[in-house]
């Protein structure tokens, strides 16, 4: 009973690797890599954002009713139903 502790010590550190622990020099400081992720994505959206935006405003004031090129060249003859 007496070397319980001391196995159990030993046989953590054998296993350090299982315990996905790895030395400082691998260290990956995920918050930045997460933030960095999250600024290009929103840089790509943004853009993408603004064109398609662009893009409808262009379509709605070029395809408005009261545009000239909407309007017909001879006035439509009306209909009486005579």
């Amino acid at each position: 009973m007496a070397f319980l502790p001391l196995f159990t010590i030993l046989y953590v550190s054998f296993f350090e690797q299982a315990f996905a622990q790895e030395p400082a020099e691998g260290f990956l400081n995920r918050n930045a890599e997460v933030w960095g992720l999250f600024y290009s994505l929103m840089v790509a959206a943004f853009i993408v954002g603004a064109i398609v935006s662009a893009t409808i405003v262009y379509i709605c004031w070029r395809y408005r009713e009261s545009h000239p090129r909407q309007r017909f060249a001879e006035p439509a003859k009306e209909d009486t139903g005579v």
